[in-house]
């Protein structure tokens, strides 16, 4: 009974199979029945996660080609090669009598859905995911796996910790989506410190002084000393470099005696290891510097024309006497660290590589990118028999020995090396090396292809528009060195990096771009507290690489007690791909405006003052345009429109205030015209170079509106790099030199010049053409650091704003860490200006008889006016008499008010913190005010000599 049952099942399937066989055979072993025929179709199954398309992408094989053994062989190799799967079968059915459709039957390996770090805690999970193989929504390998451990491995022992060991293991598979959790679980042991440091075979250069450029050290009380083997590898070579800067151009590390060891600290408890680090090295001889010689290499070819001189100045045919170099001799020779009066000391390997490069530099400059500088050595020994052999030339029997050994004479510096041979016994039998420099110029480089890596969220095409070349261009390095400047300012990148290589032939070069992104995107959210704003919440959402198209969005709301504040802006960087930005945004703001003080007393001399505040509400929106032209330079366009209306005054506010209160809202219209030039390095750190901006306002007139004015805007920034923490080489650390202290320059200054309507009549005393909302303030963060708005050391004028105002300020910073904190010292200086001819009404009345009343004061009350003048209510001798810092004359704008005694200036110190969500600025600033007296031109305020805290978010600075 059960061998029927056998034999039924048997037979079942069997029949099965072989109706199936009916319809699809196995191309690999019945491969005659379809090979030679058209593919009519093909199909995929058992695909879950890779799509048809992209299995279709493996194979060569396409409906309508004709299939071939070789393509059936090739195409199973390929999909096999591909490791997304571990079963492959490529079946067939005939589809009429010429004709086979093609079914590819997969099974997937599972894909990552996740890769999940545990126990590591030593080392960012973020940049274990960047490094290893293996990558979430792709399968899993035996050879990615086992390639990710070593990469996580290496990472550990980098950091210092070589006791790591890590493990793979996945959860279950999900048989619906055949994905499956992956983890890396981790036991990253102890870190072991460096015990000992030993330098062997060094006889002349001290061992401290070694150890010194060392970024291995020994544990300690202040040294951590743990010990990576990567730190390892680069002190190898910093070692070398160090010893060939001192003139042992031969030094070298031994093999043998060159290594690190684990040891137990204590043998006997062996409780805690240790390593001892060995570097073996040899000296060899000191060498000195005996000059450069430099010709270009004139070989001749069988035209008769040099071969390695440029093409392009020396078309064949060209007459010797005419042959032009791109560079004649002398230029080249002011490119060099290492000049004539240095022969004689030690030759610094670091300064020849400089000077050798210097040339290849300026070549690259012009296109010349294969231009090779090669060297040639020559030794010379300083001693009495090596000298005399070029000195006694005329002994020579042949002319042309003669000849020659005079030229070698003078290239060879005879007559200074005699000179230290008579008068620095030390340097007697020292050998000295003489460099001859053959430039070979070659062919023009040319852009072949440009190649772009790392930009997984990035378009291409965001990065080549910020390209100052193309392929085919003429190779250019300036050009190249500001393209890498433009696209890292961008904020899109980390990392950006140039390489070049070879191209399809001697004149042309591909460019590599590798690129490593950053997050574009913030959102942040927090409170803050400025000296002049005071407290607030915000919240803040931007992105400035909206989908990777370069496109910036942003939005802002902020509340507090002083200020409200709602913006919204969008900003296409190149509209159309072309090098034209838009700009568009809207706002609204909402702000208590501190005025100056008003008397409650009728004492002025000792008044009790009292400060009167409202508030300014605005709404409205913009619409900008700009261009960039010249590699630098941009011309910018603006339109404004927006309506503000002053609300809520305090009983104490002036008069001008209240007209303005039952004003309402008003309609304010401005276009902003501007160019701009801007050669910074680094936008976000700038360590060198310019950015000026000059900029229209035309409010109102021809625009309409209650305001009408012009507005020039001149600013002026330069960097300056005085030195980095290497101290001008003294301490060799290449690290060192990011560290650089930077010093910021910056003018910036507002002319406001009132204008009259075109449209219509609009009475001035009740409607000011420059209303207060318009005028200039100095004080606070933003200006003047240390001083306020309504500072008692101001003119009166300048409590309620001026039309004019001139800042300086210059900045001295000292990094920390070079890219989050610097320590800054900072002197600020400002001053304001009236259009005094422009008042009107009770102003225009206080202007033209300041004068005499004045005099009329100090007629009737001499006593109680001088002690007004000289002293405050606390007998404390004033600065300045208030009559004389208020007088109308000296708020004029002209040569001669823009002195040194009609400016305020502050001093201080503090922190710059670049957080990239929340930049924060925190100084302590001091009042000082301009002597006159030459050797001590500023001094503090008797009465007010304290630091004032000053705090700030971002560079927001007017």
């Amino acid at each position: 009974m059960k061998l029927n049952k056998f034999y039924s099942f048997s037979l079942f399937l069997f029949c099965f199979v072989l109706l199936f066989s009916v319809k699809w055979f196995a191309l690999w072993s019945n491969r005659s029945a379809f090979i030679d025929k058209r593919i009519t179709k093909i199909e995929f199954s058992g695909n879950k996660n890779t799509s048809g398309n992209d299995i279709l992408d493996l194979v060569d094989m396409r409906p309508d080609m004709v299939l071939t053994k070789d393509l059936l062989n090739a195409d199973m190799r390929a999909l096999f090669q591909s490791g997304f799967f571990f079963q492959i079968d490529i079946q067939g059915e005939l589809d009429g009598p010429d004709g086979v459709k093609i079914l590819i039957v997969v099974k997937e390996r599972p894909r990552v859905k996740d890769i999940d770090f545990i126990g590591a805690d030593e080392v960012f999970p973020s940049d274990l995911r960047e490094k290893i193989p293996l990558k979430e929504n792709e399968v899993i390998t035996p050879k990615k796996v086992t390639l990710s451990k070593e990469v996580i491995l290496k990472k550990y022992r980098d950091e210092g910790f070589f006791l790591a060991y890590v493990r793979f293991e996945t959860d279950p598979v999900d048989p619906e989506t055949n994905t499956v959790r992956a983890k890396f679980i981790i036991d990253e042991g102890e870190e072991i410190p460096v015990s000992k440091i030993n330098i062997f075979g060094n006889s002349e250069v001290d061992t401290y002084e070694i150890q010194s450029i060392l970024d291995l050290k020994e544990s300690g009380l202040i040294e951590s000393g743990v010990f990576k083997e990567s730190a390892f590898e680069t002190d190898k070579q910093k070692i070398v470099g160090f010893l060939k800067t001192k003139g042992y151009v031969d030094a070298e590390l031994s093999n043998d005696g060159t290594n690190w060891e684990i040891r137990w600290e204590n043998p006997k408890k062996k409780d805690k290891r240790v390593v001892v680090v060995n570097f073996k090295l040899t000296e060899g001889e000191q060498y000195y510097f005996n000059g450069y010689s430099t010709a270009h290499d004139m070989t001749l070819g069988p035209t008769g024309m040099p071969l390695y001189l440029n093409k392009e100045n020396n078309p064949v045919g060209t007459p010797p006497d005419e042959w032009k170099p791109v560079y004649e001799l002398k230029h080249l020779k002011e490119q060099y660290e290492f000049a004539d009066n240095d022969v004689g000391e030690v030759f610094d390997e670091s300064r020849f590589q400089k000077d050798r490069g210097s040339i290849n530099e300026a070549y690259s400059q012009k296109g010349y990118l294969f231009a090779q500088v090669i060297p040639r050595r020559r030794i010379v020994e300083l001693s009495e028999e090596s000298l005399s052999r070029y000195e006694n030339c005329s002994v020579r029997t042949n002319p042309d020995a003669v000849r020659d050994c005079e030229e070698e004479y003078n290239r060879l510096n005879i007559a200074k090396l005699r000179e230290l041979y008579q008068t620095n016994k030390d340097l007697r039998g020292k050998k000295f090396i003489h460099v001859d420099f053959t430039i070979r110029e070659n062919n023009l480089a040319f852009v072949e292809n440009i190649i772009i890596k790392g930009n997984k969220k990035t378009q291409d095409r965001v990065i080549r528009r910020e390209l100052l070349f193309k392929p085919g261009d003429l190779f250019n390095s300036t050009l190249v060195n500001r393209s890498r400047e433009r696209i890292f300012n961008l904020g899109y990148f980390k990392e950006v990096n140039f390489n070049m290589r070879p191209g399809s032939d001697e004149t042309k070069m591909n460019l590599i771009i590798e690129l490593l992104e950053q997050p574009t995107g913030t959102v942040s959210m927090g409170g803050g507290y400025g000296t002049i704003t005071g407290f607030s919440i915000f919240t803040q959402l931007g992105e400035n690489n909206l989908n990777g198209t370069g496109q910036q969005i942003n939005g802002r709301i902020e509340f507090g007690p002083i200020r409200r504040y709602l913006q919204l802006s969008w900003t296409e960087p190149w509209f159309n791909d072309k090098p034209w930005s838009l700009t568009l945004s809207a706002f609204y703001s909402s702000r208590t405006l501190y005025v100056g003080a008003t008397s409650i007393t009728e004492n002025n001399n000792q008044g009790i003052k009292e400060t009167a505040s409202y508030e300014r509400s605005g709404v409205g929106v913009s619409a900008g345009i700009g261009h960039r032209f010249l590699i630098n330079w941009t011309h910018f366009h603006r339109y404004s429109p927006s309506f503000f209306a002053s609300t809520r005054p305090t009983s104490l506010v002036s008069d001008q205030v209240l007209a303005e209160v039952d004003r309402g809202w008003q309609f304010r219209s401005q276009l902003t015209n501007g160019i701009a030039y801007d050669n910074r390095d680094n936008v976000f750190n700038s360590t060198q170079g310019f950015n000026m901006i000059f900029s229209v306002d035309n409010v109102g007139q021809y625009l309409g509106g209650e305001s009408h004015f012009d507005q020039f805007s001149p600013i002026l920034e330069y960097y300056h790099t005085w030195f980095d923490y290497t101290l001008f080489g003294l301490i060799r650390k290449n690290m060192l030199k990011r560290w650089r202290v930077v010093q910021q320059f910056r003018t910036s200054s507002v002319f406001t010049f009132e204008r009259s309507p075109k449209y219509r009549a609009q009475d001035k005393e009740k409607v000011p053409y420059v209303q207060v909302q318009d005028r200039l303030f100095l004080g606070g963060y933003e200006s003047l650091r240390g001083w306020f708005f309504d500072d008692k050391y101001y003119p009166d004028e300048w409590k309620n704003g001026a039309a004019h105002r001139v800042l300086f300020t210059s900045e001295l910073r000292f990094p920390i860490e070079p890219s989050l904190l610097w320590f800054v010292v900072f002197l600020d200086a400002g001053a304001m200006y009236e259009e005094i001819n422009k008042a009107v009404g009770e102003r225009k009345e206080y202007f033209q008889n300041y004068d005499a009343t004045v005099r009329a004061q100090r007629m009737t009350d001499p006593v109680g006016t001088y002690y007004y003048e000289n002293y405050n209510a606390y007998g404390q001798k004033l600065p300045m008499s208030p009559l004389d810092l208020n007088d109308p004359e000296r708020l004029v704008l002209s040569a001669k008010n823009l002195s040194l005694q009609n400016f305020k200036y502050s001093w201080g110190f503090g922190l710059r913190i670049q957080i990239p969500v929340l930049p924060l600025r925190l100084y302590f600033a001091q009042k000082i005010r301009y002597t006159g007296v030459a050797d001590r031109p500023f001094g503090v305020y008797p009465d007010n000599n304290s630091f004032q805290f000053v705090f700030g978010i971002g560079d927001l600075r007017f």
